[in-house]
């Protein structure tokens, strides 16, 4: 470590004699603190501290223990013995060095024993110390990857509830989507069955043309032979109008001239009974007058009724030309239902194309 290239054993001594002289008992973690104090650092290994330590405790007490115990005796002592006294003081001497010499050699034994254990403890302090710096170093960098992780863990978060967020968005732009699904499938039913519906009012009106036209067909063929057949009658009423107004004129004139004679003939036979029967009686005038009023009156029913027949004859060319103009206008008819179902086809037809 580099705090070791600092700690010198010149060093540690110092701080031990420093807390020595301080009235201190000299441990190696009073030592380190110190040291630690003085250089700024943790203050160096138990490793390199403790047997520094232990050498200078050694050399503390052989100093110390260096000279026998050499007291003087007691004055009591010296009064009450006196002549023996010395030589008695000198043996128990000798046996207190002895004892204390076995005590020593018992002490050193337990110091090397202690300094064993503690050589032993340090180096599994120091051990244990590396580890604890192991520990630190891996506890600060879980703490680092910790943080990352937390950093990490926050970013996730972050992303996740944007996830969320884009989720439910998603979530409500596919419902929208099956909505609009929906209602385009609903439109397209409902298009599917308008076309149905015109497809099936399209097949009616078709077939309602087919028969408009047949129809029409079929009057356009009826009026062309009625226009035939009333072509020819009417022809035929012409010829027999003109035949019997010529004929009226003619049986008109014919009467008229006969009337006219035959009432001139009358008139004058009339006027020269009238003078023969004037004279005569008076009954016979009235007869003959009578006859004379029932030929005249014949005369003019044949008159009417030639009238009549004219007419009747001109009705019955009436009637025709007027049916033959309602059968026009029925055709006309006809012709712009057809028309007007025609542009009705074309249109469901584009209807359906579209």
């Amino acid at each position: 470590m580099a705090s070791e290239a600092i700690i010198t054993e010149e060093l540690i001594c110092k701080a031990a004699e420093q807390l020595a002289a301080e009235g201190l008992r000299p441990t190696n973690e009073t030592v380190r603190e110190l040291l630690a104090k003085w250089t700024s650092t943790k203050g160096g290994s138990y490793a390199t501290i403790g047997p520094v330590l232990r050498a200078w405790k050694a050399r503390r007490k052989a100093a110390e223990s260096a000279e026998p115990v050499r007291e003087a005796a007691p004055q009591a002592v010296l009064d009450k013995v006196q002549g023996w006294a010395t030589e008695m003081w000198g043996v128990a001497l000798e046996l207190a060095n002895g004892r204390l010499a076995s005590e020593r050699e018992a002490l050193e034994r337990a110091r090397l024993d202690l300094e064993a254990e503690t050589a032993e403890a340090l180096a599994l302090a120091e051990k244990r110390e590396d580890e604890r710096d192991d520990a630190r170093r891996q506890i600060a960098e879980l703490a680092d990857q910790l943080t990352t992780a937390q950093a990490e863990r926050e970013a996730q978060t972050e992303r996740a509830a944007a996830a969320e967020a884009r989720a439910a968005e998603l979530d409500k732009r596919a419902q929208e989507l099956h909505d609009d699904v929906k209602a385009e499938r609903a439109r397209r039913d409902h298009a599917d069955e308008a076309r149905r519906t015109v497809e099936a009012e399209l097949a009616t009106q078709r077939a309602d043309g087919a028969r408009l036209t047949q129809r029409a067909a079929d009057l356009e063929r009826e009026l062309e032979a009625h226009r035939e057949r009333s072509a020819v009658a009417l022809d035929q009423v012409r010829a027999d109008l003109e035949r019997v107004q010529e004929q009226g004129k003619a049986d008109a004139a014919a009467a008229r001239q006969e009337h006219a004679e035959a009432l001139a003939a009358l008139r004058k036979q009339h006027e020269g009974e009238l003078v023969r029967m004037k004279d005569a009686h008076p009954q016979a005038m009235h007869e003959q007058k009578q006859r004379s009023v029932d030929v005249i009156g014949k005369l003019e029913e044949s008159k009417q009724r030639m009238e009549s027949e004219l007419d009747a004859a001109r009705k019955d060319a009436g009637e025709a030309t007027g049916q033959l103009g309602r059968l026009t206008g029925e055709l006309d008819a006809l012709r712009t239902q057809v028309a007007t179902q025609e542009a009705t086809i074309r249109g469901f037809t584009k209807k359906g194309d579209k």
